[in-house]
């Protein structure tokens, strides 16, 4: 597992075009404990958006800090949006995920994505016009995952407008109706978009040998045979992603085809002029 980290750290940092983050740029940050263990309370840092049309909550994956950091991971996805044309307000959450322990981490991040979950209900409640997207990329997906879950089937709380997932590293059937998260993507999300590459290397090592040959959903999209709820989508990425932090790079990622995808409605980049008011 030491050489996955190792080998996401190289592509990540040396092969994504990672942006220098300004220095306001807003994370809500989770107490990281020691090495995860004892994680706790919720911070923000940075001019947290308010009174926007619609906002992008960014997630980072595993090994955060060896991979650019959860700020400029950030910062290179508000910039891939820019060049993708869409002008909506970012942000990031950075939850505990630097442990080299796959198995301790995974559990780590779907309890740190339920911990989240009442900061983002209070957040749509103080902005209760504004339209929540959250864009998760590999384990993040399961940081995604759970906060969906808490938010809405524990919490009561609105569903937010989507989740894209990029490079999901979570197993195929996590995804379907009866799978793991099935509850939470067909409540917590208008809609959910899984981007999947099977030139995701890295995903390929983490699950095959982390998950005992388990595939990922990141790699493969749903199993095929599967029944998944009815705002999930696969779309495959493979001929433009051919790396697992390329997802989101400003560059040579499918950030085009995620604003191309988002749900109908505003997406950033001017007045909606109320057209889609009587559709959500």
């Amino acid at each position: 597992m030491s050489g996955t980290a190792s080998a996401a750290e190289e592509q990540c940092v040396g092969g994504l075009n990672l942006v220098e983050p300004a220095e306001d740029y807003p994370v809500v940050v989770r107490d990281p404990g020691i090495l995860g263990i004892g994680a706790g309370g919720l911070s923000e840092t940075g001019d947290m958006p308010q009174g926007e049309d619609e906002v992008v909550i960014y997630i980072h994956g595993w090994v955060e800090l060896l991979t650019g950091g959860a700020k400029a991971q950030g910062a290179t996805v508000q910039q891939a949006l820019r060049n993708a044309g869409s002008d909506i307000a970012t942000m990031a959450y950075n939850y505990p995920s630097s442990s080299p322990n796959w198995w301790g981490q995974k559990g780590g991040a779907e309890k740190s994505g339920r911990k989240f979950a009442s900061w983002v209900k209070q957040y749509q409640e103080e902005n209760p016009d504004t339209d929540v997207r959250l864009i998760v990329h590999s384990l993040g997906a399961r940081t995604g995952s759970g906060l969906l879950d808490e938010l809405v089937n524990e919490l009561g709380g609105e569903p937010v407008r989507s989740m894209e997932m990029l490079g999901g590293a979570m197993a195929r059937d996590t995804v379907t109706v009866d799978g793991e998260f099935g509850d939470a993507i067909a409540n917590g999300a208008e809609e959910v978009n899984n981007y999947w590459s099977s030139a995701d290397n890295i995903l390929d090592e983490i699950l095959q040998i982390g998950e005992f040959g388990t595939e990922a959903v990141g790699a493969k999209g749903a199993p095929e045979d599967a029944e998944t709820p009815d705002n999930y989508n696969d779309i495959d990425v493979t001929g433009i992603v051919d790396g697992h932090c390329l997802y989101y790079d400003p560059k040579e990622g499918c950030m085009e085809t995620v604003v191309e995808n988002f749900p109908e409605g505003f997406q950033g980049g001017g007045d909606s002029g109320g057209f889609f008011d009587d559709w959500f």
